[in-house]
């Protein structure tokens, strides 16, 4: 008896052991992964017409009479939702006549619709999708159904076998897809990955508003659970992943370029410039989390965005009946596919590879001579003409574009900007670098404004605009010192230069060089982005008609440029994050200093004083104190003949093709400067001396303006003073 227990106990401890290692270890069970595809009626219309209505002017002919007196046309097929079924109407015209001694003697000449009810259904064994119609009516043109008479007669019998003859294959859809997945799942066996191919098939089908809904299903085995959390990733690893970022950037810019080249409709194309630009605004803040214990944000960014390109692809791709018209159902489906892997976690070890990418590509459009995830940080002509605004006919500019790389036309002098370059000034040098940033702003957004026909006031906005969001960005600096090194200013997540313009973001549209070492270049760029930005959105969407007024403009347009165009309503939202409510916050705040004249307290952000510099910049802009300045004070005449010599040097340095209004002339500078005070004149205003045959006068300039156009827009709020425009190369002589 002992000896049988002694047998049995190490049986019993095994099978015991066995059963705690299955109750820990279940089987793990597939995940059904179901993508549908939309099959919208425009591209059945489309298909239909291609493989039905093939004889001249898209009609098909359902009669097949051999003495040629008898024929039913039917042509221009409609598709639409009816109850759950696929309702299709067609124009139908009928020629029915007698053949009489070899010759046709012509009866009824008729017009009407033909309506038919069919349900969708997928084709046993197949990929297909095919239609079983249920019912078919006929109609005259005053909206009556026809039951009897010979036309009815000839036609009930043969409608149906037409349009039974319509077939929707997507096995070459199906046949992408499991193409990619391996490509997208490098963590199973070849054994596994045969599996999940061959698991492909069409499992519903359904009847919507917009179009059929088609469902595409496999089964995916999860992964085995990790019993140790990822590690943060070495060096190797960052730039592995660095490599495929770039490259998932590269084939988003790719797919949008090839679809904008497409298209002749330019709101297409500024959808899908919105896209790609908003695209780049996400990938940045993905950037700042680089993958370690959490699923890689950049993975999904690149997924998600294709939700909003697939609507444009859609439309696009309709538009031209040349091509094959379920191409573009293979990229969708493609993509949609990644979508519900990532969707399912990080146990079913989604992972995009260089080899997917291509695949993805190919289905875009397949050009051996251009690698699409090439990453290039040079300018894009092909980027830059896509999306091409034309400008204003009085821009002097050398092209139309918004977002492209105009030469900086700086009014400054060369050895101004030499200056201005590399220039990373301390504290006591302040009072001589701001006011020279300051004018170069608004040089810049002077000669920006005059490429489009702002009106004045919103023009006067657009130029407070561009100085504050620099102030906000990077407090007037283009460089700072590293190392004992001058080298440009840059954020942690590529934000370069004055106006901070983000490399990822703004690659292919402008120099990456040039935004880092040239700072009129810089100013230019972030300037033009900004009047993008309030033209195209702020304005567009009207946000000055909300309460708060024009100022919106300026707080949209930030918004905007902060964070994409998507974001242009973020600074009236109240379901922003903290961090962007703080930013929204403190460009507001510097805005209205700048409206009141104070933009050179950005001093205090660098360390300086604002009345020390405010003082050393008054030789240039001659207007009211500002509140934080010391009390004005009488200039002794030494000052005095100082201040008439900078003055000289601000209409010097202007562009001899733009324009100024000269309100007054006087004998003496005082009487002048007085002037100026009790106009209370916003913006650039100076005393310039100019000869009037043997008489010295002191003239007030206002402003410089672009064009005469803008010149003249700005006389109306002055018309009591009757102003003078006057261009600056006649001042200049």
């Amino acid at each position: 008896m002992k000896k049988r227990e002694q047998r049995t106990a190490p049986t019993t401890r095994l099978c015991t052991l066995l059963l705690l290692l299955l109750s820990f270890c279940p089987p793990l069970k597939a995940e059904t992964v179901t993508v549908p595809i939309k099959l919208d009626y425009a591209l059945l219309e489309q298909l239909m017409q291609k493989r039905l209505f093939t004889l001249a002017d898209q009609k098909a002919e359902i009669l097949d009479d051999p003495s040629g007196c008898n024929t039913i046309f039917l042509s221009n097929p409609q598709l639409s939702e009816q109850h759950q079924l696929l309702e299709i109407v067609t124009d139908v015209k009928a020629s029915l006549g007698t053949a009489l001694l070899g010759r046709c003697t012509s009866l009824l000449y008729w017009k009407g619709k033909a309506r038919f009810l069919a349900e969708p259904l997928i084709v046993p064994g197949t990929r297909a999708v095919q239609l079983n119609v249920i019912d078919s009516r006929l109609y005259n043109q005053q909206g009556e159904r026809i039951t009897a008479g010979r036309l009815w007669d000839l036609a009930k019998g043969r409608f149906q076998p037409l349009l039974g003859r319509f077939r929707v294959d997507l096995a070459p859809s199906l046949g992408e897809l499991g193409l990619l997945l391996p490509e997208v799942l490098p963590q199973r066996s070849a054994q596994q990955l045969h599996t999940i191919v061959d698991s492909l098939r069409l499992v519903d089908i359904g009847v919507r508003a917009s179009g059929l809904d088609v469902g595409i299903s496999f089964e995916v085995e999860p992964l085995p659970q990790q019993r140790h959390p990822e590690t943060v990733l070495s060096e190797q690893e960052l730039r592995q992943w660095q490599s495929n970022w770039q490259m998932m950037d590269a084939v988003i810019t790719f797919a949008v370029k090839h679809y904008a080249s497409t298209t002749k409709h330019q709101e297409l194309r500024a959808a899908l410039l919105e896209i790609l630009l908003d695209a780049r605004y996400q990938l940045q803040e993905a950037l700042t989390h680089p993958p370690g214990q959490t699923p890689d944000p950049v993975r999904r960014w690149f997924v998600s965005s294709w939700d909003r390109l697939g609507p444009v692809i859609r439309e696009i791709s309709l538009e031209t009946a040349e091509q094959d018209s379920l191409l573009w159902i293979s990229l969708l489906t493609a993509t949609d596919t990644l979508h519900a892997l990532d969707r399912l976690g990080p146990a079913i070890g989604l992972d995009i590879s260089s080899a997917g990418l291509r695949r993805l590509a190919r289905l875009v459009n397949h050009h051996p001579d251009i690698d699409p995830l090439r990453y290039e940080e040079a300018i894009d002509p092909e980027l830059q003409h896509l999306f091409d605004t034309p400008s204003s006919p009085e821009s002097r500019e050398p092209t139309g574009r918004r977002f492209n790389v105009w030469p900086i036309r700086s009014a400054y002098a060369d050895s101004t900007l030499d200056r201005l370059n590399r220039w990373v000034p301390k504290k006591n040098e302040l009072k001589d670098y701001l006011p020279l940033v300051r004018d170069l702003l608004r040089d810049t957004a002077t000669t920006t404004a005059a490429t489009s026909s702002l009106d004045p006031p919103v023009a006067s906005l657009y130029r407070q605009l561009v100085t504050a969001t620099a102030w906000q960005e990077s407090c007037w600096r283009q460089y700072v010192v590293k190392q004992k090194k001058i080298v440009p200013l840059r954020s942690n997540t590529g934000d370069v230069g004055l106006m901070q313009m983000n490399e990822t973001v703004w690659r292919g549209f402008y120099d990456i060089q040039k935004l880092r070492w040239d700072i009129a270049y810089n100013i230019r760029a972030g300037s033009e982005v900004l009047l993008n930005y309030l033209l195209k959105y702020a304005l567009k969407r009207a946000e000055h008609k909300r309460r708060g007024g024009l100022d919106n403009l300026a707080r949209a347009t930030y918004a905007a440029y902060n964070g994409g165009p998507g974001q242009v309503s973020r600074y009236r939202n109240s379901d922003v994050s903290s961090a962007h409510k703080k930013i929204d916050a403190a460009f507001w705040d510097k805005f209205r200093t700048v409206k009141q004249g104070e933009e050179l307290q950005v001093a205090r952000c660098l360390g300086g004083e604002t009345s020390t510099v405010a003082a050393a910049a008054a030789v240039t802009k001659l207007s009211k104190p500002a509140r934080n300045s010391p009390d004005k004070q009488k200039l002794d005449d030494q000052k005095t003949a100082g201040k008439e010599q900078l003055s000289e040097n601000w209409v010097l340095r202007q562009n001899k093709n733009h324009f100024t209004l000269q309100l007054a002339a006087f004998s003496t500078p005082d009487a002048a400067r007085t002037f100026v005070d009790q106009q209370s004149l916003s913006g650039v205003a100076t005393v310039y001396q100019v000869r009037k045959e043997k008489r010295i006068l002191y003239a007030v300039l206002h402003g410089s303006y672009g064009n005469r156009l803008e010149a003249e827009k700005a006389t109306r709020s002055l018309r009591h003073l009757k102003p003078w425009i006057r261009q600056f190369a006649e001042l200049q002589k």
